[in-house]
Formats: structure tokens, C-alpha cells, sequence
């Protein structure tokens, strides 16, 4: 994407499940529109092949080949030149996956709601483990009337959000999609009244102060790439609410949000930071994060 060399491919992770086809689907879309081969990866779990007979491991294998086929015969019916290839590695399902990220531009897993498959049961832990930025796809709430459903991205002042951002025009120009640039800041408790209750005096002054300034950042970061692609549609969305609440409504009109992988709330120290955590969780779309 915005530093992608062209032969690092899109790898999307196949386990059979409808959640996996519509992931290569959305990825096929997307590795076509930006010129990026395509590489379809089925991971054997070990448990399933390190006991098995000759014959047990010879079946698992045939059904790995039957998988990749259906995937790669869906991908090519909607996008007949792109570059497809097809893996299949025994071993951990996040392990194997994590291996791929390594020299990929971008891993794709599927997952839904009812989804607890191999891969829809491992997104969250493939996110921690993965080198590479990692969509986990939903199929959207929203339904498209015409034109593409928005891509949002949540920004903060760490540099993932950064990242994030660059990322996220880079998909919108790609998908022709709107790009809402979200920050979501809950102001009580920026200006010491979190825990008040909703007692107390609020200090106005300080409250117009920060508010300014955040949007001034936010300005700050949006600026430089809007330069770059001039031909974006940018809409700013600047609300007191948590960002993981904020993003997830937005994600109720959209297809996909965009964060970083290290946000600014009580777990912003952890692998994987806790509003893109809730988002792998509840957004209504797909989800890409990005270190």
C-alpha cells in the first residue's frame, strides 16, 4: 500500500469457512486494485496432522488442496488477472500466518459472529503476532446504495495512528471509497472530571483550550495527505465519546476502520492496544490494524 513494493503479495488466510471466501474476495479487490499479487495460505493446525497415519495426513492434505481450489476459483471468477497463488503449511494456525507476515504487504483473515473456525477463532491472536499491517474481515452491516460504503480511521497523537492514517487514504483511493477521519476523545475525563461524577465545576476555558488544540492535530496530520491525494474525499469526525464506542457506531456505516495498533487507553502499552482489541471484536465491518 503506501510503501508496498510489488512483489510483496496480500495473504489471506483459507480454512473452508464462508468467512475466509468473503475475506479473499475483499482482499482480491483490493491486490487487484493496487497492483499486488494475491496469495491464498491454508494452515494444517498440528494437532490435527502430528498423530495422524500416513493415510489421516494424506487426507488433511487433499482437503488443504479441495479448500484452496474453491477459494482460488471464487477469486478468479470476480478478478481473472490478478496473481494468485496457493500455500499450504502444517503447523499453529497464528504461527503459520505470523511466518507470512513477514513478507507480505498485508494479512487478511475472515471472521464473524458466528464464525469460531479455525481462523475466525484465532484473529485476535494473529493480530498480536503478525509484522505486517492485519485486516480482519466482516462481512459490513451497511449495504451499499450506489456508491462504495466510507473507510474510516480513528487518529490519535501516537504515531500507530500515523500510520494508520497513511494506510487508510491510501485503501480509500483505492476502494473510491470516503474516508471519515475519526477522533474520538472523551473530554471529562482529559480535563480531570472523569471521576467526578458528573459533580464539580467543569473549567470551560480548559475545555475550549484542548478541544482547539485537538483539532489542530488532527488537522496537522490529515494536511500532508490530503496533498498527496488530492483527489480524496475527507469528512472529520471530532466527538466526546470513547473511541472504541465512537468507531464501532461509525462502523455501522461503513466497510472498513482503520486503527493503530497502539492507542492511548489504559492498555496502550500492551502488544495490541485495547480500542483496536474491541474493534476485532464488535465493529459491524471489517477491521484493519496497523503497527
Amino acid at each position: 500500500m503506501t510503501t508496498a513494493a510489488p512483489e510483496q503479495p496480500i495473504v489471506v488466510g483459507i480454512d473452508g469457512s464462508d468467512a475466509s471466501l468473503g475475506a479473499a474476495r475483499w482482499a482480491a479487490k483490493l491486490a487487484t486494485a493496487q497492483a499486488l499479487p494475491l496469495t491464498l495460505l491454508h494452515a494444517i493446525p498440528r494437532v490435527d496432522w502430528h498423530f495422524a497415519g500416513t493415510g489421516a495426513s494424506a487426507d488433511l492434505d487433499a482437503n488443504g488442496d479441495g479448500v484452496l481450489a474453491t477459494a482460488e476459483a471464487n477469486v478468479r471468477s470476480a478478478h481473472p488477472d490478478l496473481a494468485v497463488s496457493t500455500s499450504t503449511v502444517k503447523g499453529a494456525v497464528a504461527t503459520a500466518l505470523a511466518d507470512a507476515s513477514q513478507e507480505a504487504r498485508l494479512l487478511v483473515v475472515g471472521t464473524g459472529a458466528a464464525d469460531h473456525r479455525a481462523l475466525g477463532g484465532h484473529a485476535v491472536r494473529t493480530v498480536h503476532q503478525a509484522q505486517c499491517p492485519v485486516g480482519v474481515w466482516r462481512a459490513p452491516l451497511a449495504k451499499r446504495t450506489g456508491k462504495p460504503l466510507p473507510v474510516v480511521v480513528g487518529v490519535d497523537d501516537s504515531e500507530a495512528s500515523g500510520r494508520a492514517l497513511a494506510e487508510a487514504f491510501d485503501i480509500a483511493r483505492a476502494l473510491r471509497a470516503q474516508l471519515t477521519v475519526a477522533h474520538m476523545w472523551e473530554i471529562d475525563a482529559a480535563v480531570g472530571m472523569g471521576d467526578l461524577g458528573g459533580e464539580g465545576n467543569m473549567d470551560w476555558q480548559l475545555l475550549d483550550v484542548l478541544e482547539t488544540r485537538q483539532r489542530q492535530r488532527m488537522d496537522e496530520l490529515v494536511q500532508p495527505l490530503t496533498k498527496k491525494y488530492p483527489n480524496a474525499h475527507v469528512v472529520k469526525v471530532f466527538r466526546d465519546i470513547s473511541p472504541a464506542k465512537g468507531l464501532t457506531d461509525l462502523s455501522r456505516e461503513a466497510q472498513l476502520v482503520v486503527v493503530g495498533s497502539h492507542g492511548r487507553g489504559r492498555l496502550a502499552g500492551s502488544v495490541l492496544g485495547s480500542v483496536a482489541q474491541n474493534l476485532i471484536h464488535h465493529a459491524e465491518c471489517s477491521v484493519l490494524v496497523v503497527r
